[in-house]
């Protein structure tokens, strides 16, 4: 692989290739860059203020035909089943490096380089990941998994001004104008997942009790405290709210106390291997609520952990399941199976986590190509208004949009999806639901500007 450059005002700094897989560098102090802002402005019109930036991100672009990113993700530890995000992303940038050769930006041609560091969920590996990274001059962040991870991150990247795209969350706090660097992903943000349920609840079961098992972070947060805001004025009622530690799976004890509620719902704030504990400990204990699980946990190796107690589990999708034969024919589907299955034929193409680094590769190339300009500035500004449709495995008719005045979440059309453990995937429950440019609306203020 070739060797990328990319040029701050009166430098050129050379990033080397290191690997064939992604890496996410933070900048530390002083560790690359200038020691003053350069204030360089803006393009668009001075759609991101710039004043503060220690660099001119207007300037910052990439000589040579390589655009290097960096991303930071659990490779081990607990929470390794993330690899799968890898995957789906390998796949689609092989892909377009070596099918569609490349993505044009401006005209130009550019192979896409990714570099990948583990940090086993934990958000100072993180930290020292995305500072390695900068520090070597990657021209942007990509998918960089995790909320606790990307909070732990973005004031440096919001300093340095490098752009922080499609970060793999749905953290509410990603809608925080102060934070304009960092743009969450596509996943459905963590507030609509409950706006959905209760709207669902008020219709199939009004009068319900409530029960909730969540993550003691931000992420567990986004889900109990916007759900007990939501229920007020309703009949619903949540009648407990237990947390669980992120470190390990184990909510076997949490299980216990929630039973003895004999709640009507329960809803699971959590991912990964916990959701399929909580699932099976529901199971063990005799008590059938009807069960909410994270979007986060839409995964086909998950789901088979959990075996006959995740049979009818709710949760939400924003892409098309690809282990539902509904969507087996779909050109959609059939090209991310077929490219899978080439360029990373270790990968299962039915892992609903696959599916979600796939359609993350191809909205990265979505916005670079709709970028008017190959610049760290004209990249992120696209990233802010920017309308996706048809990308990946959207649904028909699907659409995320973003707009910097007044929406800053994409993910905001999905689906209540239900799980058959016989049929081995998710089918739609209901119609499809927009929330787009809502989602500020409805999520407690302090989940955002938190």
């Amino acid at each position: 692989m070739s060797a990328s450059t990319w040029r701050r005002p009166g430098v050129v700094i050379r990033a080397v290739a290191v690997t064939s897989v992604l890496a996410i560098a933070l900048a530390a102090c002083g560790g690359g860059r200038s020691d003053t802002p350069s204030g360089g402005g803006s393009s668009n019109g001075g759609a991101i203020d710039t004043a503060a930036c220690t660099t001119d991100p207007a300037k910052a672009t990439v000589t040579g035909d390589t655009i290097t990113l960096g991303t930071s993700l659990p490779l081990s530890g607990i929470y390794s089943a993330f690899k799968g995000i890898l995957d789906g992303e390998t796949a689609y940038i092989d892909y377009l490096n070596k099918d569609l050769g490349g993505v044009e930006v401006a005209g130009k041609k550019y192979q896409i380089k990714l570099e990948v560091k583990d940090d086993a969920y934990a958000a100072e590996k993180t930290v020292a990941n995305v500072q390695s990274l900068i520090d070597s001059n990657v021209f942007g962040l990509f998918n960089v998994v995790g909320t606790k991870n990307n909070l732990a991150i973005r004031d440096q990247v919001n300093e340095d001004c490098v752009p922080n795209l499609l970060a793999a969350t749905g953290s509410p706090a990603w809608g925080n104008s102060k934070y304009p660097w960092l743009l969450g992903t596509f996943l459905v943000p963590y507030p609509d997942e409950m706006k959905a349920l209760v709207d669902y609840l008020k219709v199939k079961e009004p009068k319900a009790t409530i029960a909730v098992l969540r993550a003691n972070d931000d992420f567990g947060g986004a889900y109990s405290e916007t759900l007990s805001s939501l229920v007020k004025g309703t009949d619903l009622k949540v009648v407990k709210v237990v947390g669980y530690d992120p470190e390990t799976p184990d909510t076997k004890s949490q299980i216990t106390t929630l039973a003895a509620t004999n709640a009507d719902v329960l809803v699971i704030g959590g991912t990964l291997l916990a959701c399929p504990d909580a699932l099976k400990n529901v199971a063990a204990s005799g008590w059938r609520p009807t069960t909410y699980m994270s979007g986060t946990c839409t995964s086909k190796t998950l789901m088979a952990i959990a075996g006959e107690a995740g049979n009818d589990v709710l949760t939400v999708l924003p892409l098309m399941d690809p282990s539902n034969p509904a969507f087996a024919s779909s050109p959609a589907v059939t090209l991310y199976k077929e490219k899978v299955g080439q360029y990373v034929p270790t990968a299962d193409p039915g892992n609903g986590i696959v599916a979600y680094g796939w359609t993350a590769g191809a909205m990265l190339q979505k916005i670079l190509e709709d970028s008017p300009k190959l610049t760290r500035l004209s990249v992120m500004e696209t990233a802010r208004t920017f309308t996706a449709s048809g990308i990946g495995l959207m649904p028909k008719g699907a659409k995320f949009v973003t707009n910097i005045k007044n929406d800053w979440f994409l993910g905001e059309q999905f689906q209540i999806v239900q799980y058959s453990t016989a049929k081995g995937y998710f089918s739609p429950v209901g119609g499809a639901i927009d929330f787009n440019g809502k989602t500020a609306s409805f999520t407690p203020k302090a989940l955002i500007n938190g």
